[in-house]
């Protein structure tokens, strides 16, 4: 298995995770709203990490926008101290959406 595809995988089950805990505990809406918009960044980091073999490019792309507004969604909840729990999520997608451009381009006509 490739890289990208485990690390996105391993980001995007932590951030799925993460934001429940974060929806269950939550004190306020504003944490609540957090929190299911960081479940839906995850979401979109598992759907880079499944593409990733096939539409490399495109895929590094939605792992690192995944990864930024990741962390983007935190300060909505007027807490920063939210942040800590979503950094391992925030590591693994953003390596992940790195690896994908290191990747070498390969041609159709090569896999034939």
């Amino acid at each position: 298995m490739r890289k990208q595809f485990i690390l996105g995988l391993i980001g995007g089950f932590l951030g799925l995770f993460t934001a429940l805990y974060v929806i269950v505990s939550a004190t306020s809406g504003e944490m609540t709203l957090s929190g299911i918009q960081a479940a839906l960044f995850s979401s979109l980091g598992l759907m880079g990490a499944a593409i990733a073999k096939k539409e490399t490019k495109f895929a590094g792309y939605m792992l690192i926008c995944s990864a930024v507004f990741i962390t983007l969604t935190v300060p909505i909840a007027n807490t920063l101290s939210l942040l800590y729990l979503y950094l391992p999520t925030v590591g693994c997608l953003g390596i992940a959406g790195i690896l994908c451009f290191l990747e070498p381009e390969t041609d159709e006509r090569d896999t034939l």
